[in-house]
């Protein structure tokens, strides 16, 4: 799409290298530029013709050279705690307004409301606020729950043979990272886009589901149980995880629970222009690639 300039922030981590990957199919590399605080961890795709800026949102200098001529901008929600997030979010958004970008686009999530169980939603909600106020056009993509987010879990599982994580009977429509990216690029490319989308996967599913499909991808019997919110924080202190972050977490399964997250939409796989991995296939891929891997606790 000639003169379709793109800025992605945060470029250098998973979702970020999985959409400019996606984007590769959809418009000239040439025209997208990706922006990450650590640009050297980005070299091959320099090689191949993206431009890599250094993006760091605590210098603003550095964000509006970026952004500048842009027509759309990516901002992938950061790290930190809510307050530095929002702070971070804010700041990006201003400078797109001050380099006229001609879009925000925003990877928020899910049920972005402060009455949401999960606390990280309050991040989603106030960054979406300030996109609408800002006068630029926006667009916001609401992820669902990674299939990636049960990773932890799931080796657990094939260890012990219980899924075990509370909220356990409530149906979450999960979607593979890949299939998010996918979805995002197609979103990009557009010519002409919505204001929102829900991005989900193709089935809702509770976690006793989820372990049926593992047993059958496993051959070996693997049970559910809903695990007490308590016992899951403690678990995730005992890994090292800090106060704040153990309460994202306990607070997302606790939203799965409640039913936050079970909606599906097509909105990914129109825009992905392909069908969505299902869980089966991600629990086949999963026993395949990921069991003998080191795996991180999940995208919150």
């Amino acid at each position: 799409m000639t003169g379709h300039t793109i800025t992605i922030t945060g470029a250098s981590g998973k979702l970020g290298r999985a959409i400019s990957e996606e984007l590769a199919s959809r418009v000239p590399v040439s025209l997208v530029t990706l922006g990450t605080r650590s640009p050297e961890s980005l070299q091959a795709f320099g090689a191949s013709g993206y431009r890599v800026m250094p993006v760091n949102f605590d210098e603003p200098s550095s964000v509006e050279e970026a952004f500048r001529g842009a027509a759309a901008m990516l901002l992938i929600c950061g790290h930190g705690s809510n307050e530095t997030r929002i702070r971070q979010h804010m700041d990006a958004i201003d400078a797109a307004k001050r380099c006229s970008t001609g879009r925000i686009y925003y990877t928020s999530f899910t049920n972005p409301t402060k009455a949401s169980l999960f606390p990280f939603a309050k991040v989603h909600e106030a960054s979406e606020a300030h996109a609408r106020a800002s006068g630029l056009r926006y667009t916001f993509l609401r992820n669902n729950h990674y299939a990636e987010n049960l990773e932890t879990a799931l080796q657990r599982a094939h260890t012990s043979g219980e899924l075990s994580l509370p909220g356990a009977r409530g149906k979450v429509a999960y979607i593979a990272r890949q299939d998010v990216a996918a979805a995002t690029a197609g979103a990009l490319a557009l010519s002409q886009v919505e204001a929102s989308y829900e991005l989900s996967g193709p089935e809702a599913l509770d976690l006793f589901e989820v372990a049926d499909l593992a047993s059958e991808a496993w051959g070996r019997k693997i049970t559910a149980r809903d695990m007490p919110a308590d016992e899951y924080r403690s678990l995730l202190i005992a890994r090292g995880l800090s106060p704040f972050a153990a309460e994202g977490q306990v607070g997302i399964r606790l939203a799965s629970g409640a039913g936050e997250y079970g909606e599906i939409t097509r909105n990914a796989e129109q825009l992905a222009g392909r069908a969505l991995r299902t869980m089966r296939q991600y629990l086949h891929t999963f026993s395949r690639e990921t069991l003998t891997e080191p795996s991180p606790l999940g995208r919150v």
